[in-house]
Parts: structure tokens; sequence; C-alpha cells
């Protein structure tokens, strides 16, 4: 690896004074990259010192020309059959870090001298990974009372990002699909790893959500791993994506499963039913091709979670 120390001339120079730029020679399916990891800066006492973040891994040092050669090191000691990480989980009080690789079809997250745990769906590496960390007393106090956040590794400053949604099959009887969606680094796109390959639809005022929900719908549906496209649902949007879908939908009144009050949404290929999380702040949505096979999904899911459900069709 290639790796030199640049100063930042823009306008945030004060809280990001230089950058590390770190170019990829060999080893790695990435050779020929330049990534560029922000140097950031933290003022303890009379003095400062300077920050990288390489994959959810923090050094520091007081002297910024010592970060290159800690972020090369960083960086090939995350480098595993020959690819950097594509997620990351966090154990986040035991302040662990866990790296997630795709190689084709398959996920699998590594354990510092430990086992590795493959699938290829990613919600069972987390499920697995979460079960042997639970074992051993990382992961939870008491019984399995914590679990792991995914963050999704940024190919340009190696930073981590948060899903801005997720992409969810929870069918009982069938198994599990779990995806975190991210956007692009460029902003004009929003993006996911389904079935062996990076899905992706171009943002287009808010349908970008439903464009890469049937896009990997239509992707398990050919790999056999779902039967029905509306089964695949997107989950946990960021208030600004779904304000931004639903200036692209039409309201339907609303519905009510148990003592949830679900509001309805039509668009021509979709409904839509929204669920609040407002203890998230965000927001899941359930689809079908009409309202009644919303509220029967709705009403299977809150089941699957443990409310006892009763339902019917009543707009509103």
């Amino acid at each position: 690896m290639k790796a030199a120390l640049v100063r930042n001339s823009s306008e945030y120079a004060e809280t990001i004074p230089y950058y590390v730029e770190l170019e990829v020679l060999t080893r790695t399916v990435d050779a020929g990259s330049v990534f560029r990891i922000p140097v950031g800066v933290v003022y303890q006492g009379g003095g400062k010192r300077f920050t990288i973040d390489v994959c959810g891994f923090q050094r520091q040092s007081d002297k910024p020309a010592e970060l290159p050669k800690i972020a090369g090191y960083l960086v090939n000691s995350l480098v595993h059959l020959a690819r950097l990480p594509s997620y990351v989980f966090i154990a986040r009080r035991a302040g662990e870090i866990y790296p997630v690789y795709t190689i084709d079809n398959e996920v699998f997250a590594t354990t510092p001298g430990g086992p590795i745990f493959k699938h290829v769906e990613l919600a069972k590496v987390r499920e697995y990974l979460g079960d042997y960390l639970n074992t051993i007393g990382i992961l939870g106090e008491n019984g399995v009372s914590d679990r792991l956040h995914v963050r999704g590794v940024n190919l340009q400053t190696l930073g981590l990002r948060r899903p801005v949604f997720y992409l969810k099959k929870r069918v009982v009887g069938q198994t599990d699909f779990w995806a975190p969606v991210f956007e692009a680094g460029d902003g004009q796109s929003v993006y996911t790893y389904a079935a062996s390959a990076r899905r992706e639809a171009p943002v287009a005022g808010g349908q970008e959500v439903l464009a890469l929900q049937a896009v990997v719908a239509e992707a398990l549906m050919a790999d056999g791993r779902l039967a029905d496209p509306h089964d695949l649902r997107p989950d946990r949007l960021f208030p600004d994506y779904w304000k931004r879908l639903e200036t692209t939908l039409t309201p339907q009144g609303s519905t009510a499963v148990n003592r949830f009050t679900l509001p309805l949404y039509s668009s021509p290929d979709v409904w839509v039913g929204l669920e609040p999380r407002p203890e998230e702040e965000r927001y899941s949505l359930f689809i079908g091709e009409d309202a009644q096979a919303v509220v029967e999904r709705a009403a299977a899911d809150f089941a699957r979670r443990g409310y006892a459900v009763a339902s019917e069709l009543v707009m509103a």
C-alpha cells in the first residue's frame, strides 16, 4: 500500500485538517483504488490529537505524519481473502467491532482468533455471530439482551455509514432475509447487496425505496429465496426517506390492525401501509397488491412479533 498525508484546503479544514490518501497496490480485489481517509482533530487540555477511523476502528496520534503508516497497518489487518469488509457488526456495549465480508453469494463475519460465520443471508450471519458472542459473554447481559448493529463501509473514505432503511422478509416457516440499504457516496442512488450482487436504484424523489424493493425482490425470486415479491418489505426508513416517498403516494385513509392504526397509501403498482416506529424515529412499511393484502401482511407480522391480532379492513 502507498499512503500519504495531504493537507485539507477546503472550508472544513478546521475540523478535518488532513486526509490520508491510501492507494491499494496489491493484495486485494480493490487494487488501484485510492481511499481518502479524513483526519479529525480532538482538543485535550492545552494540546490536540489527530484521529482516523478505518471501518470503525479508531486510532489517534499527536503527530499527523504518523497516521499514514497507522492507516496502512489497519487496512492491511482488515484484508481477508483479498477483500476489505462490506459491513461491520458492532457490539455497542462491549465496544467490539466484527468485519463482515461479501464473496459471490456468501457473507461471512470474522472474530479475532475465533470462528468464522458464513451464510447466504446477512440476517443469519448476524444471528449466528450474536449467539456466539452471547455465549462467550461479549454480547448482552443475563441472556440475549443486546443485539449487533450493522454499518456499511464507505468505499471512498473507509468510514462507516448507517443504513437509510432495510429490506426484510419475515415469513413464518421460511428463511429470513434482511439487508441494510445505504445511500451511495455521491447521493445519487441507494444500494444493497442481495443474491450475489450489488443491487441499486437511482434516487427518484422517494420512489427509489419501492424501486429497490422491486429489484431485490426479482433477484431473490430468481434465486428461489422469495415466493411473493410483497413478502419483501422496506423497513425502518429514516424520516426524510419516508417523507419524500409519501409525497409520491396517494393517501387512502387508514385501517386498524388490533390497537394499531395503519395509514394507507397507493401508487400505480402497489399499496402501502405505514407503521410508525416512534421509539426508533423510523417508519416501517407493509406492501401488497391492494388494501386487504396490506392488512393481512400486517396482521401476520404483528402475530409473529407476539401481538394478539384482531383485524378487519375498515377504511377510515
